[in-house]
């Protein structure tokens, strides 16, 4: 295909995604009446082009958005709409009140779409999972809000944890730089694979390739998948992948206990 066809396709689906968006109105803190005093909460859906699925989206601007012209970090939070830590609440309402308690200054997406964790995260539906993130939602929330698309993070725990993994890889495997600054796989799981040795050989095929970003895996000592981040990190260490920085953080927790802790680690990492 032409450039410039490519060029249209890619402004067609950032305006229909827009559309969308904007069609489905604000919601949550300050819906109507300006933001709150601890930030605002939007929310709106986006029916995506690559796999037809419709995702439930939030987005957190803290509360120094609305006073200044600053450009921000932003996190993109899989499973955004997950059931975390109560009732009523959700992964998304627990980092945005991590961000909050910290006074981090940056942008939170929440994606919702929990439903499809079992086809979105793993292979092949990662594949056009990361194509619906990094085609039409992101260049959608970032034609929207003050974003710095050199700072943006993606975030998953578990099989999220494992696309995070994924979406680095399945770039660097066709010569495409990163599209995320920082990849936060806390308890990466084993994916579609039936063993760490999978994720090992998935891995693997990366090996030379340039790579500038910041993968950061973390776990947990009593997690479900406590062996899986170390022979990743130690792996990756041992190849050849010019301009990755790769981190890694174990915690005395258990599988979904780990992921605050990772958060609050990131934070104070990338965006203090």
């Amino acid at each position: 295909m032409g450039t410039k066809f490519q060029h249209a396709r890619r402004s067609a689906l950032i305006c229909a995604a827009s559309a969308v968006l904007t069609a489905c109105g604000g919601g949550g803190a300050g819906d109507g009446a300006g933001p709150a005093a601890s930030g605002q909460v939007i929310n709106s859906t986006i029916k995506s082009v690559a796999n037809g699925n419709t995702y439930a989206i939030q987005v957190f601007l803290p509360e120094s958005y609305a006073n200044s012209t600053t450009v921000l970090p932003v996190i993109y939070a899989t499973e955004g709409d997950a059931p975390y830590g109560g009732a009523n609440r959700s992964r998304f309402d627990t980092f945005k009140e991590v961000m909050q308690r910290r006074g981090t200054q940056a942008v939170l997406v929440g994606i919702g779409g929990t439903a499809w964790r079992g086809t979105d995260f793993l292979m092949p539906g990662a594949t056009k999972y990361l194509d619906f993130l990094v085609k039409e939602l992101a260049p959608t929330i970032e034609s929207q809000y003050r974003i710095d698309r050199k700072r943006r993070a993606l975030s998953g725990l578990s099989h999220g944890g494992y696309f995070v993994l994924a979406a680095l890889i399945l770039e660097a495997r066709a010569g495409v730089p990163p599209s995320f600054s920082y990849y936060l796989s806390t308890e990466c799981s084993v994916g579609e694979h039936t063993s760490p040795a999978g994720v090992l050989a998935f891995e693997k095929q990366i090996d030379g390739k340039a790579v500038p970003a910041t993968l950061f895996l973390a776990g947990a000592s009593g997690g479900n998948h406590p062996l899986i981040g170390i022979p990743v990190f130690n792996q990756i260490a041992s190849q050849n992948l010019p301009g990755l920085v790769s981190l890694k953080a174990e915690y005395n927790t258990s599988h979904v206990g780990a992921d605050v802790p990772a958060l609050e680690d990131a934070l104070k990492r990338f965006f203090s």
